[in-house]
């Protein structure tokens, strides 16, 4: 059984659904995961094990430059994404 969790995994998707309504990006199943896992391989990851430490590392992450980091690498996701869409490749 999984113990852990990566907390910016939660904080990327809702950054992802904020941003990819006003992105040209399709948003498509393969193409969300694309911007999404862009995007996590852009951040150190975090971590917790327990529902306190959930707690307390989103906490952490939404002070103003911990949420403009994770915004900045969604971002770059989105624009990587259109620039490339891999949803028509066969997995």
């Amino acid at each position: 059984m999984k113990l852990y969790h990566n907390v910016l995994e939660d904080l990327a998707e809702e950054v992802y659904e904020q941003l990819a309504q006003s992105s040209n990006c399709c948003t498509c199943e393969r193409c969300h995961n694309d911007v999404v896992a862009y995007a996590l391989n852009l951040l150190p990851p975090q971590y917790a094990v327990t529902n306190m430490g959930d707690k307390l590392t989103k906490a952490n992450n939404l002070r103003r430059q911990h949420l403009a980091d994770i915004q900045t690498a969604v971002s770059k996701g989105l624009k990587v994404v259109s620039e490339s869409p891999r949803h028509d490749e066969k997995l």
